[in-house]
């Protein structure tokens, strides 16, 4: 049978019920539930954190174990990336999770975090972006253009971190066997 060790979780409820009266916007407020449930060194705190909430906030939805997790893993994911952070604190809470779920790199989580944003994306559209792998397809895109103009020509491009350049016709260009060509 497993015993759980009586654990004084006071200091913990006491920040809770703080964050609580504070009147903080939701992505703050679960930021913040996140942060202090991550000062607890033990294991069962984002429960007794879950279950103190669900009792003393009733009224308020959002409080299950498996949401505090999520909370724990948002402040675990961003409390290093400040700007990150700040961006994805733009979204709101499901669009977060969507993110936070898939299995992501820091580079593709802020895309999509961007992308999220700039477009306002439903749960639904920003699921089907992350299984299309859209973040894949915009690396392969172009990001300058390519054209011919007078300021974007071929041998502009191809001398402009060159010095001393020289280039010859293809008829002059040394051959495997020493020879040059058309000689």
């Amino acid at each position: 049978m497993n015993i759980r060790k009586a654990v004084d979780y006071s200091t913990m409820f006491a920040a809770l019920e703080a964050v609580m009266e504070a009147g903080l916007p939701q992505m703050e407020l679960y930021h913040r539930i996140g942060e202090i449930i991550c000062k607890r060194p033990e294991k069962g705190a984002a429960v007794a954190a879950a279950k103190y909430l669900a009792e003393k906030h009733s009224e308020m939805a959002g409080f299950s174990p498996h949401n505090v997790r999520r909370m724990r893993d948002f402040w675990r994911m961003y409390g290093d990336t400040p700007e990150l952070l700040a961006e994805a604190m733009l979204l709101n809470w499901t669009q977060n999770v969507v993110i936070m779920e898939a299995e992501l790199t820091a580079e593709e989580r802020r895309w999509y975090i961007q992308q999220t944003a700039a477009q306002n994306l439903s749960k639904s559209e920003l699921l089907r972006m992350i299984t299309d792998s859209a973040y894949l397809e915009s690396v392969l895109d172009e990001k300058v253009d390519v054209w011919y103009n007078e300021e974007n020509d071929e041998i502009s491009e191809r001398t402009q971190y060159e010095e001393d350049t020289v280039y010859l016709p293809w008829q002059y260009l040394p051959q495997p066997d020493g020879r040059v060509r058309d000689e």
